[in-house]
């Protein structure tokens, strides 16, 4: 992993996965930080009613500048040999985090969120679930109170339909090949469903990760993201990966009011496509 994208509205749930994608980048020895900030504009229009697009764009730019410094520089001391790259817009989010991506050949993006049906309260927050359902690149949901302390349990949330059609292990290479001591797979058992060795979406899902060791677990699901949850906090893990396609869970998981989901708090996202 190269380089990390953070896009940012400046406020606390943002703030908050930026100290993350820094401490990370520490952890994983990644050598360039991308900061975006997208600034809504007031539209001013000349004596003539032709819109004004110096008026309209340059105040907003100057400030967004003047707010990304200030922002990075209370995010404390950026690791040594860590390059910091800044870039600002006006176009939509989605349009413009996915042209920052492509310019800077980003690997991962990492966006913070708000749980409990309140997402909508941060121009980031808003877009983080559209986002992570449709770029291609893995993307590191961080909730709202999520602190970074270590990355060695991570676990991988399969249904076991379509194994061989993700390539969800590119996705997690840079976290498992750093000092991940246990990696699970985690499946939730359907009412009436049984899972042997010789389960040939199983075997596959073993021989693709077969470089990690992979221990598998299999846990009757009663209400899909308690169930989730349960698991995430008994076996303490710091990182919850899926692949989106296979899971109508991004809003759940982020907007269930049924339980205190064990992510809200402490365990990021990170989606893999």
């Amino acid at each position: 992993m190269k380089t990390i994208l953070i896009p940012t509205d400046f406020t606390e749930t943002s703030k908050n996965a930026a100290e993350y994608a820094v401490g990370l980048a520490s952890l994983l020895g990644v050598p360039k930080l991308v900061f975006y900030h997208f600034y809504p504009t007031t539209l001013v229009y000349t004596p003539t009613g032709e819109l004004d697009e110096y008026a309209t764009l340059e105040p907003s730019r100057i400030k967004s500048i003047e707010e990304l410094n200030a922002f990075i520089e209370s995010l404390g001391t950026i690791p040594e040999g860590v390059e910091v790259e800044m870039y600002q817009g006006a176009e939509s989010i989605n349009v413009g985090i996915a042209e920052i991506a492509k310019i800077t050949n980003t690997d991962l993006i990492v966006m913070g969120i708000k749980g409990g049906g309140i997402i909508k309260e941060t121009i980031i927050g808003s877009h983080t679930l559209s986002i992570a359902k449709h770029t291609t690149i893995p993307v590191l949901i961080i909730p709202a109170f999520a602190k970074l302390n270590k990355c060695e349990k991570i676990t991988f949330l399969s249904d076991f339909k379509d194994v061989d059609k993700n390539n969800s292990v590119e996705g997690l290479r840079t976290f498992l090949d750093h000092g991940v001591v246990k990696f699970t797979v985690l499946h939730l058992l359907r009412h009436g469903e049984k899972i042997n060795e010789a389960h040939p979406e199983k075997q596959k899902l073993e021989k693709m990760f077969k470089k990690y060791s992979p221990s598998f677990q299999y846990k009757e699901s009663h209400h899909y993201t308690d169930d989730v949850s349960d698991f995430v906090f008994e076996s303490k893990t710091d990182i919850l990966a899926l692949v989106p396609e296979h899971h109508g869970l991004l809003e759940t998981i982020f907007n269930d009011h049924t339980k205190k989901l064990a992510f809200h708090s402490k365990v990021p996202v990170l989606i893999v496509h």
